[in-house]
């Protein structure tokens, strides 16, 4: 999948016919001096970064590729690859990530970098060898690596040593940049709404499959103990036992808990949007209310979680920022490749809707 190309179309050579595109066709194009152009490409001071997009920009149209030596402040990476599960691309149950990949794929087309892809598989999350292969054979400048944070497969992204930025995972090492979505904290904010609101006995519905989803036990976890209430793994925590967000396994799981009474709380934490909705259809199916049996709370906020009966109260991120802020970290880092490892998290908002009740204080 490559990005838009630029309105206007790309012209190469120089104004005086010799073939190459010189610094006084740049400016002419981008209406500014020769001297400004000089600035840019040996990452001068002084020049405002709406100016240096509009002198890059009009590189990339004209054609002009400065040498390696010249890769300083202003410089962007020409290509970069959008390294990522194929299920993320078709919405298969990861809007997330759809919305996020939308976004960085805008915000390529906006600095004028060119996009591809190199799709991997969720279900064979381990097989390397043709990944491993097309990154080897790739003439990229750079790697975004969206929902990427297994061993096997950040192993091939350190090896190639571009500029690499992971999008919604962590690197373990620290090696690699990453930009995600505040999940302990934001999972933390979704806890204490239920427990601000009365409830005591709350149960994390979970698919304990990814570092990520950890993370947002982890802020279950912390709002519970910071209420005085010890956590125990085995009271508060059912894992579906999935590799992804499934709503039937959740829907399937927290029915059979219901009609067989252990499902002891009074709300359910659930991990994502779609793990709530399952577990919502099994508690309608085992004749539960929510909110007026059992209220409910999400991580993610997707559209749909508005759209859901009743409407979800969900912790969630700006997914769109999150796809933008990683594409101008690649571009830090791309310029500045000697700069220590940066975590970036995107904080998190708690969007109340109707699928939590408030319980007397004697309840």
């Amino acid at each position: 999948m490559k990005s838009p190309p630029p309105q206007q179309a790309p012209h190469t050579g120089s104004a005086s016919g010799t073939g190459r595109p010189r610094q006084a066709d740049i400016a002419r194009r981008a209406g500014v001096s020769p001297g400004t152009v000089s600035k840019v490409i040996n990452g001068g001071s002084g020049i405002s970064a709406a100016l240096r997009e509009r002198v890059l920009a009009s590189m990339l149209e004209l054609g002009f590729r400065p040498g390696e030596a010249h890769l300083k402040l202003g410089a962007i990476p020409r290509e970069v690859n959008l390294v990522t599960f194929f299920q993320f691309l078709t919405l298969d149950g990861s809007y997330f990530h759809a919305e996020v990949i939308r976004a960085i794929t805008a915000e390529c087309a906006r600095l004028g970098i060119r996009l591809e892809t190199v799709l991997l598989d969720r279900d064979q999350p381990n097989d390397v060898s043709a990944y491993r292969q097309q990154l080897e054979r790739s003439k990229a400048d750079a790697h975004l690596a969206v929902g990427i944070d297994t061993t096997a497969l950040l192993g091939p992204l350190r090896a190639s040593g571009a500029p690499t930025v992971i999008v919604n995972g962590a690197d373990p090492v620290a090696y690699l940049d990453n930009v995600s979505p505040a999940a302990r904290r934001g999972s933390k904010l979704a806890a204490q709404h239920l427990l601000a609101c009365g409830h005591r006995e709350i149960v994390h519905v979970t698919h304990l499959f990814r570092p990520l989803i950890q993370q947002r036990l982890e802020g279950f976890r912390d709002a519970l103990e910071e209420a005085g209430i010890p956590f125990d793994a085995q009271r508060h925590v059912i894992n579906i036992d999935s590799q992804v967000f499934s709503s039937e396994r959740a829907a399937a799981g927290i029915y059979a808990r219901a009609k067989a009474g252990t499902l002891n709380a009074t709300a359910l934490h659930c991990v994502s949007d779609y793990t709530a909705f399952g577990a919502i259809q099994g508690l309608t199916r085992a004749g539960l209310r929510v909110p007026d049996d059992m209220s409910v709370v999400s991580f993610d906020d997707l559209p749909i979680a508005a759209l859901c009966n009743p409407p979800l109260t969900a912790a969630g991120v700006d997914r769109a920022h999150l796809g933008r802020v990683a594409v101008r970290r690649l571009v830090e880092r791309f310029q500045h490749p000697d700069e220590p490892t940066q975590s970036i998290e995107i904080g998190a908002h708690l969007s109340q809707r109707s699928s939590v009740k408030s319980r007397p204080a004697s309840a």
